[in-house]
């Protein structure tokens, strides 16, 4: 299966590289991502940081989106909302998952949930603007 060139540079750029995450999908509105919580994810007190949460929560919101948005659109952070409801200890498995709520034509809500060893770890709520892709 080949992968749409958009989601392909996402999943290449060195910040996601950098932060381990092994996979991003892409389907029908929603997408998912994987990562191990470690080396520079942890915190200094030996925990998920919480700034690689809310990062990778918009990533994937964003990758999910992807498979929706027409090739002349794309799609920029307008607000994000990200609720930690429990810690993530060093080398645990993450898994994050968006959906879209709502597609309108110039604005996107979408929900992620971020999740470790079976219980849901974080929520979140990213609002996307959608605009026209510049020109190349």
């Amino acid at each position: 299966m080949r992968t749409d060139p958009r989601l392909q540079t996402v999943i290449d750029h060195p910040l996601h590289q950098a932060l381990g995450v092994r996979a991003i999908e892409s389907q029908n509105g929603c997408g998912r991502m994987e990562f191990i919580a470690e080396g520079m994810t942890i915190n200094p007190a030996g925990m998920l940081h919480g700034g690689v949460l809310y990062t990778l929560a918009d990533v994937c919101a964003y990758a999910g989106l992807l498979s929706r948005l027409e090739p002349h659109q794309e799609a920029v952070t307008h607000d994000l909302h990200v609720s930690v409801l429990r810690p993530v200890t060093a080398g645990q498995s993450v898994t994050i998952t968006s959906r879209i709520v709502r597609l309108g034509r110039a604005v996107c809500f979408l929900d992620a949930e971020v999740q470790a060893g079976g219980k849901t770890i974080a929520t979140a709520r990213v609002t996307k603007t959608l605009i026209t892709r510049p020109s190349t």
